[in-house]
């Protein structure tokens, strides 16, 4: 039987990953506990093929990762590197990014796949990922390629205004 834990403080994810586990999952038990710091929620896999389990539970946290941490990601990359923007310009070059990734998804599908491939070499070695910590210091391939669109996207900004 292999177990994992996951640990977040942040309710809506909470509740995405115990609505998508009981959903999309078989043969696991799920209980939600809160102790000292953080929520979490152990996943229990009962089955025989634990090596399609992690990569189905790799492929829902990514999941997680890209629709409730990436928009404040790709934020947090524009404020530390284009802080001498205005707001409203930072405004518009994060609806660039968002932009770019949504057209660019058949490009930009390494992304996933880069973010799959961590939490699963994550989930290899250790049993409990408190989220935001795997987010910010185990994800330095993924935060690249956010990089790199960032980048594109103030050029893309500073183009238009010429």
């Amino acid at each position: 039987m292999k177990s994992i834990c996951l640990k977040t403080n942040n309710e809506e994810v909470i509740k995405f990953i115990i609505k998508n586990l009981e959903k999309n999952f078989e043969d696991i038990v799920i209980s939600s506990n809160k102790f000292k710091i953080y929520r979490n929620v152990i996943v229990h896999f009962k089955g025989d093929n634990e090596k399609g389990f992690l990569i189905k539970i790799s492929g829902l946290i990514s999941q997680i990762i890209e629709i409730f941490y990436e928009e404040k990601i790709l934020d947090k990359i524009i404020d530390e590197n284009y802080f001498y923007f205005e707001d409203f310009e930072k405004e518009v070059i994060l609806k660039i990014c968002e932009k770019i990734i949504e057209l660019q998804e058949a490009n930009l599908a390494y992304k996933k796949e880069i973010l799959k491939g961590l939490v699963y070499e994550y989930f290899l070695d250790n049993k409990i990922m408190i989220l935001d910590g795997f987010i910010n210091f185990r994800t330095k391939p993924y935060l690249e390629v956010l990089d790199y669109v960032v980048d594109t996207s103030v050029t893309n900004y500073v183009i238009g205004l010429q």
